[in-house]
């Protein structure tokens, strides 16, 4: 009886712990594949992977499909800001567009206007921005063309813009804040954008000192002491001022659209013009951005 007793002890032990030592092989092989995954990841070429800046990024608007339903509406991939769609711009395929897709703009009627959030991430005091983009303009109209524009429009006592004046001939970065205002005869770039290239357009202000990137390379640096820039009907326009007046509408694509609430310095401006989303390396506060971009860029 004490032996069949021990026999059957035996037996339960082997069992449970056969079923253990069965989990634990199981866990270890899942630990080894994800493993073999993060290795082989991480051994991708450097260029494959560079991220762009995510200090002090505010909104990132990737104009990627998944992001996109052009009758109404693009959505920032950081926090969730809708840009609303008015007019009828174009949804461009990636084989027309920098990374992934982008947004096809006529030069009439089309713009986006962002929904600003509660607590305000746009109507604030901004003490220091930069506003950064690609942009291939396809043609010139002889006028005022914001490209991106933070403003308070029709007051027009506080601008941040990415522009380019054809009529004058030149593009720049301007900004408008304690009554003063970028003198563009001597602070733009005195010639008319390019055409049909794809440009990577970086500015970005202090309260101080303003700073206008084309393609990576410092084109203008210039003073301008006029503090912040200042809370109170702020509006943020793309391809358009923020009123959408159709005066300053652009003709041709924007892609990879950033505005930070700090300056960039130029190693993290040419950083970003190389990049190609956000950072893919894994963290509890951008998993959901990180891997939705790691899909984007394996398509």
């Amino acid at each position: 009886m004490r032996l069949q007793n021990g026999t059957r002890f035996q037996s339960r032990y082997f069992v449970e712990n056969s079923r253990f030592f069965t989990v634990f092989a199981n866990a270890k092989r899942a630990f080894a594949l994800l493993l073999i995954a993060f290795l082989a990841w991480n051994a991708q070429p450097t260029e494959a992977i560079i991220g762009a800046v995510e200090n002090g990024l505010v909104a990132y608007w990737s104009f990627d499909k998944d992001t996109v339903k052009i009758k109404t509406e693009a959505v920032d991939l950081l926090s969730g800001l809708a840009a609303a769609v008015h007019g009828d711009p174009e949804l461009a395929p990636a084989s027309d567009c920098k990374v992934g897709e982008c947004i096809l703009f006529d030069g009439s009627v089309d713009r986006f206007l962002v929904e600003d959030s509660n607590p305000p991430k746009i109507d604030r005091d901004w003490e220091e921005i930069t506003l950064e983009c690609w942009v291939y303009i396809n043609a010139l109209d002889d006028s005022w063309n914001r490209i991106i524009s933070l403003d308070d429009m029709p007051t027009n006592s506080a601008v941040v813009s990415l522009y380019y004046d054809d009529d004058d001939n030149q593009h720049g970065f301007f900004i408008r804040a304690g009554g003063q205002s970028t003198v563009a005869a001597q602070d733009n770039v005195l010639e008319d954008i390019p055409l049909e290239e794809w440009l990577h357009l970086t500015g970005t202000y202090d309260g101080n000192m303003v700073h206008y990137y084309v393609n990576g390379k410092l084109e203008k640096k210039y003073a301008m002491k006029g503090g912040k820039i200042p809370k109170g009907g702020l509006l943020l326009g793309i391809g358009d001022r923020s009123d959408g007046c159709d005066c300053d509408t652009i003709q041709g694509y924007i892609d990879e659209f950033r505005i930070y609430d700090r300056v960039l310095s130029a190693a993290e401006v040419q950083n970003n013009m190389e990049a190609t989303g956000l950072d893919v390396s894994p963290s509890a506060s951008h998993l959901s951005v990180t891997w939705g971009h790691i899909k984007a860029r394996r398509r």
